[in-house]
């Protein structure tokens, strides 16, 4: 058996990035994150759902995602995931069963089942824990009638039982839809990456001003709409693809501070805030990993404006101290502009001297 492509060493890397990516697109959607903890090739997410109902997410990333071209557009036909690496002897209910046990003594609540293509999250299962049992054996039966009454072509083996693993379907668009829509049509399951991005978030009154008690009354005005603020830099966000795609030709594909060359992992950053189209100009830009790019948003990673060098918050060190000290990788004719990053290297100096 060759060896899937989602293992080859660079995919882990992507793999990591993918779970550092998930908190940000369930705020966006409305969730409130509570914890996110990352585990040996796991993740767990504590969140308060937009209905205010308290979820513990175990996150599962999608796999072997076939991809292939249709009308010279590229087509993802289809995405699955494991739920076991081997089950116990020949006992595929029993061995699936015991997995839901095991997570519900965790205080598991939902499995997530992610599948990222570029640079957004297509699928997001959000499944009840209490239903994946079901859920399985629902796929395993259709995919058995469908393969029995010929209509999978040349396929024989079932979807569900993928050598000795139990496998949930997302997608199959070569024959095995029914198989994939048992799960999007079984009660309390949802597909979070339906909704759309939350345009504003209203909090609570001693969450959004601490020093304020909830029991007082009086008003204090503020500078600005907020909702409107905050439209603004989710539309800025994800609305400034010229700008990425000119980044991507300067920098080649390469994420400056990191060197990770996989393109559904880079961002355009601006090195000056963004405040209108002017600012997106190359000079201003970075292309960098979608982790990096975040802690630069934060002023949590510098780079200084004279030798490129990157600089980290110490409390990036554990993680992140591999890059403390690089330079920026690019050619001296293409270096972004020294004004932009001089003030932006102010600000994280001033991140620094901040007491956490």
């Amino acid at each position: 058996m060759s060896e899937r492509p989602f293992r080859r060493p660079e995919s882990y890397e992507a793999e990591k990035v993918a779970r550092k990516m998930l908190p940000g697109f369930l705020q966006g959607r409305g969730f409130r994150i509570e914890s996110n903890k990352p585990e040996h090739h796991g993740q767990t997410i504590v969140a308060k759902s937009p209905e205010g109902e308290r979820l513990t997410m175990r996150v599962r990333l999608c796999w072997r995602r076939e991809i292939g071209k249709r009308d010279s557009e590229r087509v993802r036909s289809y995405s699955a995931s494991q739920l076991l690496a081997n089950i116990k002897g020949d006992d595929w209910i029993g061995s699936l069963q015991a997995k839901v046990e095991r997570e519900k003594s965790h205080g598991v609540t939902h499995l997530l089942f992610i599948q990222r293509d570029d640079n957004e999250i297509t699928f997001a299962a959000l499944v009840p824990l209490s239903e994946l049992v079901e859920i399985w054996k629902d796929q395993r039966d259709i995919s058995e009638r469908l393969i029995h009454e010929h209509k999978l072509g040349r396929r024989k083996k079932n979807h569900a039982m993928n050598g000795t693993s139990p496998t949930l379907w997302l997608q199959d668009d070569r024959g095995g839809e029914e198989v994939a829509n048992a799960l999007w049509n079984h009660r309390g399951v949802r597909d979070l990456a339906k909704l759309e991005p939350t345009m504003w978030v209203r909090l609570p009154a001693e969450e959004a001003n601490p020093d304020v008690s909830s029991n007082e009354s009086h008003y204090s005005p503020q500078d600005g709409d907020r909702r409107q603020m905050v439209e603004r830099q989710i539309r800025e966000r994800r609305g400034q693809q010229q700008f990425r795609d000119a980044l991507r030709k300067r920098y080649a594909d390469r994420c400056l501070v990191t060197g990770c060359e996989i393109l559904a992992v880079l961002e355009a950053a601006h090195i000056s805030p963004y405040r209108g189209e002017d600012d997106n100009h190359t000079d201003n830009g970075l292309l960098l990993r979608t982790d990096i790019h975040t802690l630069f948003d934060l002023d949590l990673l510098g780079i200084e404006p004279d030798q490129l060098r990157v600089e980290l918050h110490p409390g990036l060190i554990k993680e992140y101290g591999n890059l403390a000290g690089k330079t920026l990788g690019c050619a001296r004719s293409q270096r972004p502009s020294k004004e932009a990053l001089k003030r932006r290297y102010e600000l994280f100096q001033q991140r620094m001297d901040r007491p956490e």
